[in-house]
């Protein structure tokens, strides 16, 4: 089916394109990541954060005792300040070419994870949702470019 622009709102149609696809890239990132995070009482998990031009530095809150119940939830068992009290700069929905986005963790034990120092994630588990989400990517503009 063709799609008719007009050729004025050509610049405007292609950005919102880009824009949604930015929009599920940074969303099913911090989901892959959070998904793949090893837990032993969820702290890790919750503490990933997605930052608007800077990254922030939350901390979801005091370690809690480790308990193996909590491997399947993905926040701790004691629910931290909501986002907004946290001072996280970023509001899902409305990300804008030219903004820089990143995911990261902020807790003192994010690298030494990252890196395999947990029997449930292997070595390079942060690389290969990179690497996989860089193929996404790709593989969705080249549908944007096929549609039209």
């Amino acid at each position: 089916m063709t799609r008719s622009i007009r050729i004025g709102d050509i610049g405007s149609y292609c950005e919102q394109q880009v824009e949604q696809l930015l929009r599920a890239t940074v969303l099913e990132t911090d989901r892959r990541l959070k998904e793949r995070s090893p837990v032993d009482t969820g702290r890790f998990r919750f503490s990933w954060q997605i930052g608007e031009n800077t990254t922030g530095a939350y901390d979801a809150g005091p370690q809690q005792p480790s308990d193996p119940a909590n491997r399947l939830r993905t926040s701790p068992p004691s629910d931290p300040a909501p986002p907004l009290a946290r001072g996280i700069n970023y509001t899902p929905t409305y990300e804008k070419l030219g903004n820089v986005y990143s995911i990261h963790n902020s807790l003192p034990y994010a690298e030494p994870l990252a890196q395999g120092h947990s029997q449930q994630a292997p070595a390079g588990w942060v690389d290969l949702v990179a690497r996989e989400m860089q193929a996404n990517v790709q593989r969705n503009w080249e549908r944007i470019r096929a549609r039209g």
